[in-house]
């Protein structure tokens, strides 16, 4: 196969790619405003939206990897870094893909960060209200024993 064949396919993907990235970088937006809200059903579909752009994603790379193993073949290359030396048309679109699918992925990143910090925060929330419930319950389990009796033994009672 011609280099510029391997290279216009490896662009294909990295574009197709770079779709599903921006697909799950929408997902991950919207998981934040569900943690914010504190709609977890919502929270978990969006992640299995997610779950499934990844997957996607994972299979793109599988393809990248085999046309890139086939250009560094046919070059006679070890790295992309050798690339630009032999001047092929596509090459150039190649990095700036690359460059684009990398900013996406820092986007993801932040975003995603800020939402396991804002979880993060909501789970020791709510770890500190199940602590005072727990706190709580001791303390009235020790005023109000099973068995005894709440009734006022000098009010007549009718039989």
């Amino acid at each position: 196969m011609e280099p510029q064949v391997y290279l216009s396919r490896l662009n294909e993907i990295l574009v197709q790619k770079q779709a599903r990235l921006k697909e799950m970088l929408d997902l991950t937006r919207l998981q934040k405003e569900a943690i914010a809200g504190d709609d977890m059903d919502e929270l978990e579909l969006l992640i299995a939206k997610k779950q499934a752009r990844m997957d996607a994603v994972d299979k793109l790379d599988e393809q990248f990897l085999v046309y890139l193993q086939g250009l560094k073949r046919t070059l006679g290359i070890k790295s992309l870094d050798e690339l630009p030396a032999w001047q092929i048309p596509g090459a150039a679109e190649l990095k700036e893909n690359t460059a684009a699918v990398l900013d996406i992925l820092r986007e993801i990143k932040v975003v995603d960060d800020e939402n396991t910090a804002a979880v993060k925060s909501r789970i020791a929330e709510l770890k500190g209200k199940i602590s005072q419930s727990n706190s709580f319950r001791k303390v009235s389990a020790a005023y109000l024993r099973p068995g005894q009796n709440l009734a006022n033994p000098y009010f007549d009672q009718k039989k």
